[in-house]
């Protein structure tokens, strides 16, 4: 650890560069403005990171913060290793398992979430905690290594440690980890992610975070050797903050939200900047589409879902779906036209990218005249006109519609799956979207943004600069960051405190904090991690929040540490749930310190005025059914010009499109500003 704080001693100013890694493109941002997207290299995506970073001037002392989707894409994929778990005896199929919760109720054929483990890679090892963290029976290091070598000669690639009550008392953890070490693969124990009760979602971190480090761990060495020697990597974590590269390697679970994590930190950050109060953000890039609820501050949540499994790991609250601009068009079994989630990505790509992709939600856009190919990172003729016409043709048959008519559905279906994902972060969260400002980012958000403001009744949407870079934007923006949480619930109890201290009868009484000591535990770890990554000490500063929950319910609702904490909990729950009851009682849960330590600002874009001069389009876009759309070029646009739809506003970044009715205003930095017209 001493060497990595050593390493980040550099000069006052050095090179930072974010990078982004998508799905179709990788896109690479310097702290003073500079912007460059090249194609990603989906086989060995650290070439795409490398070559972004050389093209933006990488050096020795450059600051490289990336924001990476190996660890997401191999989960996804189903392309982790096979891994062990060892359990309590009688407990080995703990995690297989799981709890009884249905996401799919009324599936006729529900199937369970996959994982990497199977029933041949379990096993239990004797030695028991009781549920105060007192020992009742003493831990078999003998039969874990043996346990474990068994699970390697099954073919365990790695291995899980999740033991009862180890949140409580890691001793026995500890212990198992010791004897697993000579075995030579990576294990993980579960006390040392997450010092949180509920066995199962710590097991699954843990699990996770066992098979994600021979996969993650290569690829971030790989890119390091890759970057200028010396130079200084760190790693977006799902949290919104960023990490040392040797903590992401052995911790990768931490990353399974990293790429969309940017997009979120640089929406809070305009959303401040502009006053715009609550957002919605939407980050639609070639594969999917991010949606995010930002009112203040970045939201943060205890556990993350992907891929149908619950992984309790400190994330950003971000609801994604699987519409993207290579989101495939296709019929289903009952010849209904879908799109997505299944998405060409780079290669083969949209079909007129000319190498035989499927149609999808860019070939329509580019039919439809919603495109100006000379905006494209590749140029104009990358994009073949030709092939996305033969592509709806053959598709608009099978389905038996008119070219026009099956181009205008896919975008129809499109922004169906959007709209559903924004009013789940809205509405289904006790908020009101009218009330808030769509934000979109990626390279496709503009273009469906104005549809989905008038699917929402949302009065306003606001367009940042570089948007197809935005994510990475963000990734400058992210602080070093550090959460240690902690359950509590029996602790107080086993550690001689009145049983009843984390209990408020009613809103007249106050709940009691946690206990000073656990508090500044937590608080020492996490600055602690800051400092071995070069934070100096007055950088860093701590928030502490409280899990808390009315007794009887099975889930908390984190609250910001307060002089007053029940009557703080009755208010959000009132918010969250759509009720308070001041007269049941309230628990205390848990603890969560989170430590930042803040990062030079980049350099900000001040455009001149526009000084009456009016913006002028720079050309019309083609369309295979009728006319048009006047094309503004965005960085031609000065402070305080209008731009009244229909109309593409466009940079090499991404593309944005306003209907009739809209109007947007150029602001001082180059975001602009667009009230919506027409009716809801």
């Amino acid at each position: 650890m001493l060497l990595l704080a050593l390493r980040y001693r550099r000069p006052l100013k050095v090179l930072r560069i974010a990078v982004d890694t998508g799905g179709t493109f990788t896109d690479a941002v310097a702290d003073d403005g500079r912007v460059v997207k090249v194609p990603s290299t989906p086989a060995d995506p650290s070439q795409a990171v490398a070559a972004a970073c050389a093209q933006l001037g990488a050096e020795a002392n450059t600051e490289v913060i990336h924001g990476t989707t190996v660890g997401t894409n191999a989960l996804l994929t189903r392309a982790l290793p096979p891994t062990g778990a060892i359990c309590n005896s009688g407990f080995e199929h703990l995690l297989l398992i799981g709890r009884q919760s249905r996401p799919e109720l009324y599936a006729l054929a529900p199937r369970k979430p996959w994982l990497p483990l199977t029933a041949r890679l379990c096993a239990g090892v004797p030695g028991r905690l009781d549920h105060m963290g007192y020992e009742i029976e003493a831990f078999d290091a003998a039969a874990c290594r043996r346990a474990g070598r068994g699970l390697v000669e099954r073919g365990a690639q790695a291995i899980a440690v999740v033991l009862l009550h180890s949140w409580h008392n890691p001793a026995h953890e500890q212990a198992a980890l010791q004897a697993l070490l000579p075995l030579g693969v990576p294990v993980t124990v579960s006390s040392a992610l997450q010092r949180e009760f509920r066995e199962v979602e710590r097991g699954i971190a843990a699990l996770l975070n066992a098979a994600l480090r021979p996969v993650v761990g290569p690829y971030i060495s790989a890119l390091q050797r890759r970057l200028p020697q010396d130079a200084l990597l760190r790693i977006m974590t799902s949290a919104g903050g960023t990490i040392a590269s040797a903590v992401a390697a052995e911790q990768p679970v931490r990353l399974l939200l990293s790429g969309p994590a940017g997009g979120v930190v640089a929406a809070a950050a305009l959303a401040r900047t502009h006053r715009l109060g609550a957002v919605l953000s939407l980050d639609m890039g070639g594969t999917s589409a991010d949606v995010a609820w930002c009112e203040g501050a970045v939201p943060h949540v205890p556990e993350l879902r992907i891929a149908g499994v619950s992984v309790r790991t400190p994330s950003l609250a971000i609801h994604t779906v699987g519409a993207g601009g290579g989101s495939i068009a296709a019929l289903d079994a009952g010849g209904a036209l879908r799109v997505g989630p299944e998405s060409a990505g780079s290669d083969p790509g949209p079909a007129c990218h000319g190498n035989d992709g499927p149609f999808t939600v860019t070939d329509a856009h580019l039919l439809l005249g919603n495109l100006a190919p000379e905006f494209f990172p590749a140029g104009a003729d990358s994009l073949d006109r030709a092939a996305a016409e033969l592509a709806l043709r053959a598709l608009a048959k099978c389905a038996r519609l008119s070219p026009l008519a099956c181009a205008r559905g896919v975008i129809t279906l499109a922004n169906a799956s959007m709209a559903r994902a924004l009013r789940f972060m809205g509405e289904e969260q006790g908020r009101d979207p009218r009330q808030a400002t769509l934000l979109p980012f990626g390279g496709a958000g503009g273009l469906h943004v104005s549809a989905l403001a008038r699917s929402l009744g949302v009065r306003r949407f606001l367009l940042p600069a570089a948007a197809g870079a935005f994510s990475a934007q963000g990734l400058l923006l992210a602080p070093l960051a550090a959460t240690r949480s902690r359950t509590l619930l029996g602790a107080l109890v086993a550690r001689g405190a009145r049983p009843g201290r984390t209990i408020a009868r009613n809103s007249g009484q106050r709940l009691a904090p946690p206990p000073a000591k656990f508090v500044r535990e937590l608080r020492d770890e996490a600055i602690a991690e800051l400092l071995d990554a070069g934070a100096s000490r007055r950088q860093v500063q701590v928030s502490v929040s409280c899990d808390l929950r009315y007794e009887g319910q099975s889930f908390e609702i984190e609250v910001p540490l307060c002089a007053d904490l029940a009557r703080a909990f009755h208010k959000v729950h009132q918010q969250r749930a759509g009720f308070a009851d001041p007269t049941r009682r309230v628990e205390l849960v848990g603890v969560r310190v989170r430590a930042e330590a803040a990062v030079p600002t980049p350099t900000a874009l001040v455009l001149p005025p526009a000084r009456g001069r009016k913006a002028q389009a720079v050309g019309r876009t083609r369309t295979a059914f009728g006319t048009g759309l006047p094309v503004f070029d965005r960085d031609l646009l000065l402070r305080g010009q209008k731009v009244c739809g229909p109309a593409l506003l466009c940079d090499h970044t991404a593309t944005a499109l306003l209907a009739a009715g809209d109007e947007g205003v150029v602001l001082a930095d180059g975001a602009i500003l667009v009230q919506r017209g027409g009716a809801a």
